[in-house]
This record gives C-alpha cells, structure tokens and sequence, in this order.
C-alpha cells in the first residue's frame, strides 16, 4: 500500500493505492500519525486506487476510526471499488464509517 495526504481546510484526505494488508502495519502507523494535527475534524480514506484489502487491513482501519473517535474526528471512506468494496459490504463497514461511492 501506498498513500499520499492532501489538506483541505479542516479535512485530511488520503488516497490509499495498491494491496493494503497486514504486511502495511509500519505504513499505517506513518499515516495514523498524519491525524496527530489539532485542526482536522474529518478525514477521507479515499480507496479508488486500492485493488485488494484483507482482514488485517480491515482491522487496522478500525484502530484508525476508533484513534479518530478519540479526538472527535470523523472518518469516511470513499470511492471503494471491486473487492474492496464488496469486503466493506460484507463487514458492514458501512454501519461504523460514512461510506461513499465517489471522492
């Protein structure tokens, strides 16, 4: 997995891109750091680019809502596609995170 973060205003948008697994621990550890900033109230987990996800990365992704939670941010995931779509489909992601189907 790859990522890169864009500031709009009070929102954090990162697009993820490629496989993200449990493999991406010390990745998602650098972008869980990147909400470390006073300012933000929401963030956009922007999944267009990501071809495959496993249950690890479902699990990190919870540890990422609940940090946010912690700090009264909002997290919505966007743009999922594919299998990726269909897991958060499966795993009712859609009842823990705003879920949208475009950026």
């Amino acid at each position: 997995m790859d990522f890169s973060i864009k500031d709009q205003g009070d929102e954090k948008q990162i697009a993820l891109s490629g496989t993200f697994t449990f493999a991406d621990n010390k990745k998602f550890k650098q972008m869980m750091a990147a909400i470390n900033d006073k300012y933000i109230k929401t963030v956009a987990l922007d999944f267009a680019a990501v071809e495959f996800i496993d249950s690890g990365a479902l699990g990190m992704l919870l540890l990422f809502r609940d940090e946010c939670l912690s700090k009264h941010i909002t997290v919505s995931l966007r743009a999922a596609q594919g299998q990726v779509d269909k897991i958060f489909k499966i795993a009712k992601f859609d009842q823990l995170f705003s879920v949208h189907g475009e950026k």
